[in-house]
């Protein structure tokens, strides 16, 4: 039955119940007013009288009864909330998802929506009949009329329901008072959702709180709402302190080297309606004086597509890492002990410089420096002490030039100085004798007092090259031809290097090809008895077979260092060398071979090996072998050679120092590496001119020999008075041309025969 039927319905009762009404009142008023008047004998008159009156007072009764009920109807409806409008309304509130109803406080049920319905799997009707006492157990009712006379005007409780069909009897009921007594309005919230919420809030407060970068939140006036803790102790101020205060008054930013004011990002992340990042160097002073580099990036907080509740500044304390980064880009382009611009950045200035004087038509000076003798100062004083001089020798260099000039430390003790603009080559003459004058002569570093020379190499734009590399290479090349030429001495690049640069690269080649085709041999040299002159030993030299020429080792051992085939070279030399001493020890048991063995064939870790299988191929011991070591390159890696050196000395083989004297050697350093002999120079033999010279520096050496109790062989020996001398002295064995010189193999048999027939 809908709404109008009903309202018909109710009409017609009020208007049978009016007419009721009438009737009686009517009879009532016949009755008085015609006893009164005593004319009650007139039928006729009283009956027209009755259809009067009852048509009147039942209309009348009709009219306020009915009136009166549907007043009170409306009112009351409009009082619920649904108003003139009911009808619509009421359908709206049915229809509702939500899990809501109108309860009055009998527990009735005015209206429920379907939401409801479909939560607790009942039907409106169902609902409607039952009221909320059916619904819920009775300690829930109970509860719900506690919080009708007790309760908040807004209240949450949890009741129970009386059947468990679903799946949880449990309901979460947010209740309101209405604005009319005794209704209220009830919903039901999902507490599934609402925990997942609140975990989602918390798990967000926990977040902000614990994520390392800073966070600020502002409205859309820019006014701040929230921080987290990190920005707290970066701005030292507590979130309440800056709360509804300007973001550019609590944390003004700057730019880090300018120092100048950057724009509010919160005011461009939200005009912008995107993501903003500083890409400045920016930083900013909190309100104790404490400066912070930060890297920041802001976006504007969004309710819909278009519509902003604010903005969020994340940022990052960046201060130790942007300082980190400026020492490490200083570091890449300065030398880290003298602070002077490394290669990286001469090489930088050199292309800027390339570029200006092409520009200006102008010249510019590349000068290489370096250190006369600075490995001898740092072996003798330490690398400690060599630092610091060098330290020194970078401040002199930096005052002798101008400011437009560049000193620069490329490693080592070399020194590269750019002269820029300069007028002829004269002036860098001026320049390069200025630089003389100031930096060569006597250091005093803890207090040690040395020496200090330069050689120096000169290249010239555009002259010389015309590009960064070639004036690099130009004045390098230079340098080396003054270190050649004397001490104390500086060289202009000319075309003649290139030639001999040119000469030495075709050398290598050769050389490198000759150790493909094995051309080196090996050549002997007797080591005779001081005394008797007998051979006692043979020492083995490279000799380079090319073609018909036989070239001595000592034009072509350097180069084959450098060209990274030396090692190599030795060992083809030692392969045929031992294969022939086998051969000669079968008549000449004591006889000892000599090997000459550079510091990378010690460091070498194959090198012991082969030298063993070697012997043990041509079933040899290491007794029957010498070991010789240059004594410069010895002192220089001791440290180093030491344990390689402990090894072979206990493998049997003998140890002997080469060219001994020309290394400033600590006695008790060769002491502790255990040597067997030591083999004097050929430029202390060669003072030996007459007898009687007791401080010659040979007999001195022979003494040494003598206190540390080991062999002495004296190389070079040219003459019978330079023989005789030594063998009077105490040395124990001679090696020069007096006896032999080198020898191939065919020849080194009869040299052994002669020497038995004697």
């Amino acid at each position: 039955m809908n709404r109008v039927t009903q309202k018909l319905l109710f009409s017609f009762f009020f208007l049978l119940v009016g007419l009721s009404f009438g009737v009686q009142i009517s009879q009532l008023i016949e009755n008085f007013l015609f006893a009164e008047a005593g004319i009650y004998g007139n039928e006729s008159l009283i009956a027209l009288f009755n259809y009067f009156s009852l048509g009147i007072v039942g209309f009348v009764m009709a009219v306020v009864t009915g009136g009166g009920v549907i007043y009170l109807a409306r009112k009351k409806q409009q009082e619920i909330g649904f108003g003139e409008h009911g009808e619509l309304y009421y359908e709206v509130f049915k229809e509702s998802l939500t899990a809501q109803f109108l309860v009055c406080e009998n527990g009735s049920f005015y209206a429920v929506s379907q939401g409801l319905s479909t939560r607790v799997d009942l039907s409106e009707s169902d609902l409607i009949a039952g009221g909320m006492s059916k619904l819920v157990d009775e300690e829930s009712f109970a509860q719900f009329q506690t919080w009708q006379n007790n309760g908040e005007d807004f209240e949450q409780l949890t009741l129970y329901l009386r059947a468990q069909s679903i799946a949880s009897n449990t309901l979460i009921v947010s209740l309101n008072h209405t604005h009319l007594k005794g209704v209220f309005l009830g919903q039901l919230i999902d507490v599934a959702e609402q925990t997942h919420r609140q975990k989602q809030h918390e798990l967000l407060a926990i977040t902000l709180s614990s994520v390392g970068d800073g966070v600020i939140c502002t409205d859309t006036d820019g006014n701040i709402s929230f921080m987290n803790p990190v920005a707290e102790a970066v701005l030292a101020l507590l979130t309440r302190e800056v709360e509804g205060k300007p973001f550019n008054e609590v944390m003004p930013l700057i730019h880090e080297e300018s120092k100048e004011p950057i724009d509010d990002p919160m005011h461009s992340a939200m005009t912008e309606m995107q993501t903003v990042s500083l890409s400045q160097l920016a930083s900013f002073r909190n309100h104790l004086g404490l400066e912070f580099a930060v890297e920041v990036s802001c976006s504007p907080i969004f309710i819909k597509p278009e519509e902003i509740a604010g903005a969020v500044l994340v940022f990052q304390d960046v201060t130790e890492s942007r300082l980190m980064r400026k020492k490490m880009a200083h570091l890449a382009h300065h030398d880290a002990l003298s602070g002077l611009p490394n290669r990286l950045l001469l090489q930088d200035r050199l292309i800027q410089a390339c570029k200006r004087a092409k520009r200006h038509a102008h010249q510019f000076a590349v000068i290489f420096l370096d250190l006369n003798k600075f490995k001898l100062i740092n072996d003798t004083f330490g690398h400690d002490f060599g630092d610091e001089l060098l330290k020194h020798v970078a401040k002199k260099l930096t005052s002798t030039i101008r400011a437009c000039d560049t000193v620069s430390r490329i490693g080592g003790d070399e020194f590269v100085l750019l002269i820029d603009a300069m007028e002829d080559r004269r002036h860098v003459r001026h320049v390069i004798d200025k630089i003389f004058s100031a930096a060569t002569g006597e250091y005093e570093v803890r207090s040690n007092k040395v020496n200090v020379s330069f050689s120096a190499g000169i290249a010239l734009y555009p002259n010389d090259g015309d590009n960064a590399d070639t004036l690099m290479k130009c004045a390098d090349m230079a340098m080396y031809r003054a270190k050649k030429v004397g001490h104390s001495n500086y060289q202009f690049y000319c075309t003649t290097l290139d030639k001999e640069a040119e000469y030495c690269l075709e050398r290598e080649n050769k050389l490198v090809k000759a150790v493909e085709h094995r051309e080196f041999v090996p050549y002997f040299q007797p080591v005779v008895n001081a005394h008797s002159h007998q051979v006692e030993k043979l020492e083995v030299l490279a000799r380079w077979q090319n073609a018909d020429e036989v070239i001595a080792a000592e034009q072509f051992i350097n180069v084959a260092e450098e060209a990274g085939v030396g090692n190599q070279l030795s060992m083809q030399v030692f392969e045929q060398a031992i294969a022939i001493f086998a051969t000669l020890v079968a008549n000449h048991g004591s006889l000892q071979l000599c090997l000459n063995l550079s510091v990378k064939h010690l460091l070498d870790g194959d090198f012991e090996a082969q030298l063993l299988n070697l012997l043990d191929m041509h079933e040899l011991n290491p007794a029957q072998f010498e070991l010789e070591i240059a004594e410069r390159p010895l002192l220089e890696r001791a440290d180093d050679l030491k344990v390689r050196l402990d090894t072979l000395s206990r493998l049997g083989f003998k140890l002997s120092i080469d060219d001994f004297g020309l290394g400033q050697t600590n006695p008790a350093l060769l002491k502790e590496l255990h040597f067997d002999s030591i083999k004097i120079d050929p430029s202390f033999v060669s003072e030996i001119y007459e007898t009687g010279h007791e401080d010659d520096l040979a007999l001195v050496m022979i003494n040494i020999a003598k206190s540390l109790g080991v062999n002495c062989i004296a190389e070079g020996v040219e003459s019978t008075l330079q023989a005789h001398t030594l063998a009077s002295h105490g040395c124990n064995q001679l090696q020069g041309h007096l006896f032999s010189v080198p020898v191939s193999a065919s020849d080194v048999t009869h040299i052994l025969k002669r020497g038995l027939d004697k």
